[in-house]
């Protein structure tokens, strides 16, 4: 049955309302304008989120039978205006997809009401829950995997890209696994919550520039003023700034009760206290009338007006008159004396630092961390001694990256703080501890505040986030239980399911669920900012959960509105996350572009450890593309930048990924340097920390011929990264490169051990690409085992995947060994094909560790043709020369291993021109490879040399 819309009915999507009865479209409250044919094309598809429209149907709804119209032109026109007007994009749809040869479907989330039940506010936002969402989905496929980054670099930059993604998010947004642990059921008395008051702000009448510090100031105090005594609960002045940002009010006279609801809902606030101000004289020595007004958020009823004059040298106790008043309104005995004087700890005493540091702060609630921290410092020089100056600077160097900066004024906070009010005084502690990463001791802090004040969502959403942050999974379950048995409107805070999809397992299923859950309530509340840290959430979830293309979509609406906010480190996250995804698929110029367009918003803000991160991701596209010198240039100064903000482990991991350039480029010596001052560095953070460097370095040293170090190496990487248990694709790393260095030392039935438990890993992690690089490995060995026929499906299956995948060096190295099992078995011209497909791809890989043995399989191949050829020594000649090469560059860029294979199949080669000879060589070659703990290759060259002594006793 053909669904239809009532005449009242409203559609909300993206920041797009649609109101059918009045035919009207708008963004954020504001009209836009659209013909009629758009507007009910817009309509037929969002009757029907999720499915195709046909072509037909709109035919017929938009032009009736006895119409004779160019309906395939003017549809498309309809679709080009209405497209306009919702700022989508045919090529890359947010909202209306094209289906070829079928018709249309809306694809973005819809939310439908039969009719409005509040007037548009600008910036509504749609939710998105699962419950109220047509067609959002109800489960996540298994994640999709991230695009191979191969070899050298690649394994590098997939590592790197995974730990530098987990850092990010961790410090900015806190942890994002634990394992299973159900709430606790226990039973809780009822908490009774506190009358909230909102300060909303205060009005400068006088409009004197000089004076607008004030308005903030005046803020500060009387919510510290009313927050006396803990009888009532005050909501944050961030909060009150974040919403005005996004959802302005007028500031001049009483809110409307629509408004005041709206403020009320947003802020979970029962109260709403704002006025005005006005100043008569000279600055220092002139009169001031402060003025304020308490509405009732719910019903907006004006519940008292107070005026309050007096001297501008008198700020203090001019407000602290006027919060008595609304204490004895509200009902809330006065403050004792022993709480009086907190409430002059909620600024400096000096007027030149208070004005630096209101000028800061509110600096800091614009996302202007740069500005902020320069008027914060102000405010330090003319009042050093003032404990919150200290913490918001902290802050401020935080979101500019220095975390060592901030650890220093965290700690110059805490011990300033002891005659801060109690609460203040415990933040600033949690938050010192926070700074140091002793998540369990800022955990027993605010589990302290918490306890204290068991009605606040934001302590108990600390709470939560710091057991979460410190392993105590069982006990961020609990706490957020706590706040789901809070009574509404508390319980119903959209951020207490962002919490707990961030302590819960890694089911992203699960997770989806609570995050379109808290977007659903963050739109009705509106809520901008926490609905576009869900929108980020959701499109972490759907990138790695295998559906990349509405995670994008999400991202895209997360960072519009942080931008409009003025968040622009919020709207980058989102922005970054878009870029690794683009280069996860191989995209790499896109991401790059997307990367770009990162730097320019950190940039401006004069930002570190964010510009870092996408420093070292926009790397590894170029180093992806074979731009070597453009990505090492971005790698030095991913690690500059990581530096500069005091982040020892990322500048580590910098580090590792200079060192892989440097190998790479056949720099083997300095790329071994690199990676030891990473391992030293980073074992000074973490014993785990080095695995990553470890299995390089080992990896390094085993081309160089050392198979002992390279074993031991290999070993300590797989005992230094197995306790984490997070990083599985670099533990089957370095579990791979063992495997390949007891291969080296002959140690067949160790090797397949590890080959065989690495690919049992990877099988498990479902990730086919890892998969492949195990079959190749397999195969490899295999080949050493003389059964070149179980080596070839392995190689083959592996082959398509890594051309599915378009994984070049991984292919081309499948092909060279290829090209070996086939010449193994005889079928010399397949063998001549392979090695020539693996030569046209390593024209692209600039890395001599695949392009050497592809040279010294050619000339195997020549030499084999050669035996078979009328112009045998002809062919045998190019065989030695190109082996001989082999051999010279190898020596001299130090792949010792690859040297003893050109000088194997030299020796192999020499046999059938002069015997003598090439015993003499493999003779050599033996002892060499026997001392440097080569056994295979040693093994190998023995058995040659045997062969052809029985073969030709007297020669």
């Amino acid at each position: 049955m053909e669904p239809s819309v009532s005449f009242g009915q409203v559609f909300r999507f993206g920041l797009f309302e649609v109101e059918v009865a009045r035919k009207m479209l708008t963004r954020n409250g504001v009209r836009v304008k659209i013909q009629d044919q758009p507007f009910r094309v817009l309509v037929l598809l969002l009757e029907r989120p999720g499915e195709i429209v046909t072509r037909e149907e709109l035919r017929q709804k938009l032009w009736p039978e006895d119409t004779h119209v160019d309906f395939d032109g003017g549809l498309n026109v309809t679709l080009r205006k209405l497209r306009s007007a919702i700022d989508d994009d045919a090529d890359n749809p947010r909202f209306v997809e094209t289906v070829p040869r079928r018709g249309y479907r809306f694809i973005a989330p819809v939310l439908a009401n039969s009719a409005k039940s509040e007037p548009v506010s600008p910036g509504n936002i749609p939710p998105q829950s699962s419950a109220v969402v047509k067609g959002a989905p109800t489960a996540v496929p298994p994640p999709e995997k991230e695009h191979p980054m191969h070899l050298i670099y690649a394994a590098s930059a997939l590592a790197v890209l995974i730990l530098i993604v987990a850092t990010w998010f961790t410090r900015h947004w806190s942890q994002n696994s634990a394992k299973t642990q159900n709430p606790p059921s226990q039973t809780a008395a009822t908490v009774a919550l506190r009358k909230s008051v909102a300060v909303l702000g205060f009005q400068n009448i006088s409009g004197r520039v000089d004076d607008a510090w004030l308005a903030t100031a005046f803020s500060e105090m009387l919510s510290t003023e009313l927050a006396g005594g803990e009888k009532l609960r005050l909501v944050s002045g961030e909060e009150v700034e974040n919403l005005r940002l996004l959802s302005p009010w007028s500031r001049t006279d009483s809110l409307k009760k629509e408004t005041t609801a709206r403020i009320g809902t947003a802020l979970n606030s029962d109260l709403l206290v704002l006025g005005s101000y006005t100043t008569v004289g000279r600055p220092n020595r002139g009169q001031l009338r402060l003025d304020a007004r308490l509405q009732d958020a719910k019903t907006g009823e004006v519940l008292t007006e107070i005026a309050e004059i007096g001297s501008t040298q008198d700020l203090f106790h001019i407000v602290s008159h006027i919060g008595g008043k609304l204490r004895d309104r509200l009902g809330v005995p006065s403050l004792a004396e022993t709480d009086e004087p907190s409430m002059f700890a909620s600024l400096p005493s000096n007027s030149e630092a208070a004005r630096f540091y209101t000028l800061g702060l509110d600096k800091l609630r614009d996302y202007d961390a740069s500005a902020a921290k320069d008027l914060l410092q102000q405010a330090i020089r003319a009042d050093p001694k003032f404990p919150l100056t200290h913490s918001n600077l902290a802050r401020a160097w935080s979101q500019l990256g220095y975390e060592q900066k901030r650890k220093e004024e965290a700690k110059r906070a805490l011990d300033l703080s002891s005659n801060l009010p109690r609460v203040n005084r415990m933040l600033v502690e949690g938050d010192y501890y926070e700074s140091l990463a002793r998540h369990e001791k800022a955990a027993s802090t605010y589990q302290a505040l918490f306890a204290l004040l068991p009605d606040s969502v934001e302590f108990g959403l600390q709470l939560a986030l710091a057991q979460n942050a410190a392993g105590q999974r069982s006990q961020a379950m609990g706490t957020i239980a706590q706040l789901r048995r809070l009574p509404p409107p508390a319980s119903g805070d959209p951020r207490i399911d962002l919490a707990q999809e961030r302590a819960m397992p890694d089911d992203k299923a699960a997770a989806l669920v609570l995050v379109r859950n808290a977007l659903a309530k963050a739109a009705a509340q509106d809520k901008k900012l926490v609905y576009a840290q869900a929108r980020l959430l959701e499109c972490m979830i759907l990138i790695y959960g295998g559906q990349p293309e509405k995670g994008e979509v999400s991202c895209q609406d997360a960072s519009t509105i942080f931008l409009a906010a003025g968040n622009r480190l919020g709207a980058a996250d989102a922005l970054r996350l878009i870029g690794d995804r683009q280069g996860a698929q191989g995209h790499y110029d896109q991401a790059i572009s997307t990367y770009q367009r990162v730097l320019v918003v950190l940039q401006e803000l004069g930002e570190h450890e964010k510009t870092g991160a996408v420093l070292n991701n926009m790397a590894i596209n170029f180093a992806n593309e074979g731009q070597l010198d453009r990505a090492d240039q971005l790698y030095r100064k991913a690690k500059y930048h990581f530096d500069q903000a005091g982040d020892k482990a990322n500048a580590g991991v910098a580090l590792s990924n200079i060192a892989d350039i440097l190998y790479l480029r056949g720099k083997l010596p300095e790329g071994a340097k690199l990676y030891q001052q990473a391992i030293e560095s980073l074992a000074l953070l973490d014993p785990g920390a080095p695995g990553y460097a470890m299995c390089r370095l080992a990896d390094l040293e085993l081309a160089q011929g050392q198979t002992k170090k390279a074993r031991d190496l290999a070993a300590q990487a797989v005992g230094a990264i197995r306790p984490t248990h997070s990083q599985y694709q670099s533990l089957t790393e370095a579990m791979a490169v063992l495997g390949g260095a007891l291969m080296a030392q002959a140690d067949l039935r160790g090797a397949r051990q590890q080959y065989e438990q690495t690919l049992e890993t990877r099988q498990k992690m479902g990730e086919q690409d890892l998969v492949e690089e195990s079959h190749v490995s397999l195969a490899r060995l295999s080949l050493e085992e003389n059964h070149p026929d179980q080596a070839e499906p392995l190689l083959r299956a592996a082959i398509a995947e890594f051309e599915k995948e378009k994984g070049e060096p991984d292919a081309t190295g499948a092909y060279t060994l290829l090209s070996r099992a086939l010449l193994m078995q005889g079928k010399l011209e397949e063998a001549h094909k392979a090695i020539q497909h693996a030569a046209e791809l390593a024209r692209n890989v600039p890395d001599p560790a695949l392009a050497l043995p592809i040279t010294i399989q050619s000339a195997r191949i020549e030499t084999s043709a050669a035996g078979q050829a009328p112009a045998r020594h002809l062919g045998l000649a190019t065989a030695r020369q190109q082996l001989r090469s082999a051999i010279a560059t190898a020596r001299k860029l130090g792949y010792y291993q690859i040297e003893c294979e050109a000088r194997l199949a030299l020796g192999e080669a020499e046999l059938q021109v002069n015997p003598a000879l090439g015993r003499s060589q493999l003779d050599t070659l033996e002892k060499e490879t026997h001392e440097h703990g080569l056994e295979l290759l040693s093994r190998k060259a023995r058995q040659l040399a045997s062969a052809n002594q029985s073969l030709y006793p007297h020669q």
